[in-house]
């Protein structure tokens, strides 16, 4: 699929969800976002997955719903920005609520909340209190849920606010404010409420939000005492229900049912309602997913856990233990296809100074800021950037053809020195010591010998003054001072 094919394809897919036309979406979606992802196009690809986690999820497919929540992680933590990290936290959240993990669920909402609230993202907060809403409701805290679903509204301009970019999910906040106002006893405004919605709702098949609503009403009748007419909406919201396979939603609905039914002491009909909801448990059973959010969870705590490992937390850049991992397997790559390498020790000079005259605050300034530096110059090449220590700093990179290694390390030093602090409202410069040395395309094999090199020339650059370059000469015993 080339790129043209692609766009137009993203035109229809937008539309079919949209207009929430979720199983034409899920036909031929699978098609374009692997095309998004070949073509580089991860921001669309990320859009994509997410509408199609909430397409299976609206139609109760919630085994393929987990196994693209899966794929859409990783891409989202590969390549997403902050809202596609915000809806993720929120999509996740909902799987581990309808598992009934609450407390997970909530940890996660909050997570995604934060992230909403500090970047002020009027949709992403509308949608997380909608989530927030629902989740109270589950743990019998009613009021609360009715504030939650008050303010998703307000982020979804039901009121007289106006937001420049709208939660548009209005059905779904509706629905939570009237099922914790009917656990209010508020039933008034509950089926006002809920007639409205129902007044949106045409013919099947139904998503998973309209038959929440159907769910709602018949949960008002029941709590009016509307007995019969609260089984049969039960009984035709299950019958949707089974079609979509949502099995959440049929336990909710099979307890109420199988409740109802004994009160009315008819005895055939509750043995059939039994069997059935019997046969729901022993298929929730069967397709526990929690398993795979369990082991999803895992992986990235194991993914948090190698990242700390290699990860210097002062300055965000990898560590030594990174570095001397990484190396090494540079190093036996290049000598194979006779690669130019560079090796670099870079340190800040006088930084016991800065510590001492700036506290040590100032310090952690400017190895952040020599960091910062060392990783965007770095960035276009093949390269590792890492804290040696202290206030040194080592970078293994490629050389790329037609340029030298001279101008490489020259560059670099004039970003490093064009670095300064404000300190008590004056500029401090920063300066540094650099000690670079080869790997002769490829002739030299161990990182431990390029260290080596280039130490020595650090220290030539440290003895002859600091502030300078000096590259190892191979040919003698002492570098050439640059």
């Amino acid at each position: 699929m080339n790129t043209q094919e692609f766009e137009e394809l993203w035109i229809t897919l937008n539309e079919l969800y949209n207009a929430d036309r979720f199983l034409e979406y899920i036909e031929i979606s699978s098609a374009a976002i692997e095309s998004a992802i070949e073509l580089g196009m991860y921001d669309k690809a990320i859009l994509l997955l997410r509408y199609s986690c909430a397409s299976y999820f609206q139609t109760g497919d919630l085994q393929l719903s987990i196994s693209v929540l899966e794929q859409y992680r990783e891409l989202t933590f590969q390549h997403g920005n902050d809202i596609d990290l915000i809806q993720y936290y929120n999509l996740a959240a909902i799987y581990w609520g309808t598992f009934g993990h609450l407390k997970k669920s909530e940890e996660l909402m909050l997570k995604g909340l934060k992230i909403a609230e500090t970047i002020h993202h009027v949709e992403s907060m509308g949608k997380i209190y909608n989530n927030l809403s629902d989740l109270e409701i589950s743990m019998g805290n009613y009021r609360t849920a009715k504030e939650f679903a008050l303010k998703s509204l307000y982020y979804s301009n039901a009121f007289e606010v106006k937001h420049k970019e709208p939660y548009t999910g209005v059905m779904y906040p509706k629905t939570n404010l009237a099922v914790a106002l009917i656990w209010l006893e508020e039933f008034d405004e509950a089926n006002e409420l809920l007639l409205e919605l129902l007044a949106t709702i045409q013919d099947p098949p139904y998503s998973k939000v309209q038959l929440e609503v159907f769910n709602a009403y018949a949960f008002l009748c029941e709590k009016q005492g509307r007995i019969s007419e609260a089984i049969d909406l039960y009984q035709k919201t299950k019958h949707y229900a089974l079609q979509n396979n949502d099995l959440s939603l049929l336990q909710i609905i099979y307890n109420s049912l199988v409740k109802l039914i004994e009160a009315q002491g008819n005895k055939i009909v509750l043995c059939a309602i039994q069997k059935e909801f019997i046969n729901i448990l022993l298929e929730i059973q069967r397709e526990n997913y929690s398993h795979v959010l369990f082991e999803m969870e895992y992986n990235d705590h194991k993914k948090q856990f190698e990242k700390n490992a290699y990860m210097d937390p002062l300055t965000n850049i990898y560590n030594r233990r990174y570095f001397d991992e990484q190396a090494k397997k540079m190093v036996e790559k290049a000598a194979e296809s006779n690669q130019q390498l560079a090796l670099m020790m870079v340190d800040l000079d006088h930084f016991k100074e800065i510590n001492d005259m700036n506290g040590h605050l100032i310090g952690d300034d400017a190895l952040t800021s020599t960091a910062k530096a060392l990783k965007d110059y770095f960035e276009p090449f093949e390269s590792i950037v890492a804290r040696f220590g202290g206030d040194e700093f080592i970078v293994l990179s490629q050389v790329k053809e037609g340029e030298s290694v001279q101008i490489l390390a020259d560059n670099l030093y004039h970003a490093l020195t064009a670095l300064s602090l404000v300190v008590n409202n004056e500029k401090v410069h920063l300066e540094f010591s650099i000690g670079v040395s080869t790997n002769q395309r490829g002739s030299i094999v161990k990182v431990e010998e390029l260290i080596q090199h280039a130490d020595e020339a650090l220290y030539k650059s440290k003895r002859n003054g600091r502030n300078q370059i000096t590259h190892y000469n191979h040919y003698s015993d002492v570098g050439n001072g640059i």
